[in-house]
């Protein structure tokens, strides 16, 4: 695999970014269904884990008729949010998952969940630095904005200010290499309107 993209946060912390070739490696890892759903739902909604948890305790957030999750100001609970509410639209990825997500057993705990994040990537040659659960959300982040997707949605469906969002995601996309945009841009194509 080509060396690993992080982003950086003000902490110092190394969340690892993955490229296409490395989520397709750790997802063929992943060999339970119900956390392969998980790990789908965390990966294309790119909400934060404890939200996912949240979703899966109160299916009522997913508005089936307008394919939208919606987390109110109580779904989000994240003391720095700059949004009261956050409309997802739920992509093309997770149409067919996402009724199997809520059927599934809930979500472990986000310590357990960063260790098999961390064993899935070590059997998928990927490697441990940065592979931590806010890696799905880092990710996705960079893939739509990588892919096209307008700033303000992508600030408005992550909860950032646009700042945040400028900071971290234009200049991690310079990192991908040409085929990997391609890519890139291939799957998330359903994604611009």
């Amino acid at each position: 695999m080509s060396d690993p993209i992080f982003i950086t946060t003000q902490k110092g912390s190394r969340i690892r970014v993955l490229t296409p070739q490395e989520y397709d490696a750790l997802a063929a890892a992943i060999s339970k269904d119900y956390l392969h759903t998980l790990f789908n739902v965390c990966f294309f909604t790119g909400m934060r884990y404890i939200e996912v948890q949240r979703l899966h305790a109160n299916p009522s957030y997913w508005l089936r008729s307008r394919n939208v999750i919606f987390l109110d100001r109580d779904a989000q609970k994240k003391v720095k949010r700059t949004t009261p509410e956050r409309w997802i639209p739920v992509p093309p990825q997770l149409q067919g998952e996402l009724p199997y997500f809520f059927k599934n057993r809930a979500p472990p705990t986000i310590q357990v969940w960063g260790r098999n994040l961390q064993r899935w990537a070590a059997a998928a040659g990927i490697g441990d630095p940065g592979i931590v659960p806010k890696m799905t959300r880092a990710t996705i982040e960079t893939w739509m904005y990588t892919a096209g997707v307008p700033m303000n949605e992508i600030c408005l469906r992550q909860g950032h200010d646009k700042l945040t969002s400028l900071n971290h995601y234009q200049a991690i996309s310079q990192a991908f290499t040409a085929q990997e945009i391609d890519e890139i841009r291939r799957r998330l194509a359903g994604w611009i309107a």
